[in-house]
């Protein structure tokens, strides 16, 4: 039987969590991309891929660094992330009101997303980065609207995009991801953060030989003063996009000509590598979603009609 996507997916909750919460904000078989992926990210989901039969709780919150769940509490804690005064009620209304708004783009991030969860659960990590990777392009193609809704200077905006679509694709493809980020944390602490990359492996040499693969992979401004070696790769909050552009790069297009590449014969186990990598990269990737999320759910809430 043909299915028209390959994953189905169905709730999670606790009948405690899910007393507290709207209708609409619960799992029915039938429910909006926007909202999946919330709970997708959130670690509040139940996943299984039609193709296999292959069924996996995504229980891992990629909205916080320590990728604690929420339990109970996500009714309450999902949408404080949004705003202080933000409740689920809010929440529900804002997906209500753009479920059929980008549902193309939104359906593309969940199917990315939920490969990304299919392979990390069997444990090949390096096809796992392969849909991260392409979440971020997904999400790439949002970034001129997303631009032009932060700043009040739309001369400036349209003069920079204009430069974006005519200059070099390389540039374009990492100059205006960290303009974006530059516009939405330009007044937040975020900005002058860095994503920490422990070498969770099992031996010492094995920390210290991706250690050393990743870093030397780094130029100079990516790497952030909290790096121990061989513990912790840590690279600027801004620098994460090219990061893992350089990954992909430097291991599925294997560059000749003195480029820093990602040597298989270097490692055991090239999964190790990915395995490192991945779930910081995703947060890294989560916080930027969610802020475009916030971003649209406030101006929603702003003008929706008071009762």
């Amino acid at each position: 039987m043909f299915h028209k996507t390959p994953f189905k997916y169905s709730e999670c909750l606790t009948d405690k969590a899910l007393s507290k919460l709207p209708e609409r904000l619960k799992v029915s078989g039938s429910d909006p991309e926007i909202l999946l992926i919330l709970r997708l990210l959130s670690g509040a989901l139940k996943v299984e891929h039609i193709g296999s039969s292959k069924t996996f709780f995504q229980k891992e919150n990629y909205f916080s660094s320590s990728l604690k769940g929420y339990g109970h509490r996500w009714g309450e804690l999902l949408p404080q992330l949004i705003a202080e005064n933000y409740g689920p009620e809010n929440l529900a209304d804002y997906i209500e009101g753009h479920k059929l708004k980008n549902k193309t783009f939104y359906k593309n991030i969940l199917s990315e997303l939920s490969y990304y969860f299919y392979y990390q659960n069997k444990n090949i990590h390096s096809s796992s980065f392969v849909y991260l990777y392409r979440a971020l392009e997904h999400v790439s193609y949002a970034f001129p609207m997303i631009y032009a809704s932060k700043t009040d200077d739309f001369g400036r905006t349209f003069k920079f995009l204009k430069e974006l679509m005519n200059g070099d694709k390389n540039a374009g493809e990492l100059g205006f991801f960290k303009s974006f980020i530059k516009t939405v944390y330009s007044d937040d602490a975020i900005y002058e953060s860095s994503v920490d990359f422990p070498m969770l492996l099992n031996t010492e040499s094995e920390q210290k030989v991706v250690f050393n693969l990743l870093k030397d992979l780094c130029s100079g401004d990516m790497i952030a003063d909290s790096t121990d070696s061989p513990r912790l790769l840590s690279i600027k909050y801004i620098e994460v996009g090219s990061f893992i552009i350089t990954i992909r790069n430097r291991f599925f297009h294997y560059m000749n000509g003195g480029a820093k590449n990602i040597e298989t014969s270097k490692i055991n186990d090239i999964d190790n590598l990915f395995y490192v990598v991945n779930k910081k990269c995703l947060y890294w990737l989560a916080t930027i979603f969610l802020a475009v999320i916030s971003h649209s759910a406030l101006e929603f809430e702003s003008i929706k009609p008071r009762s």
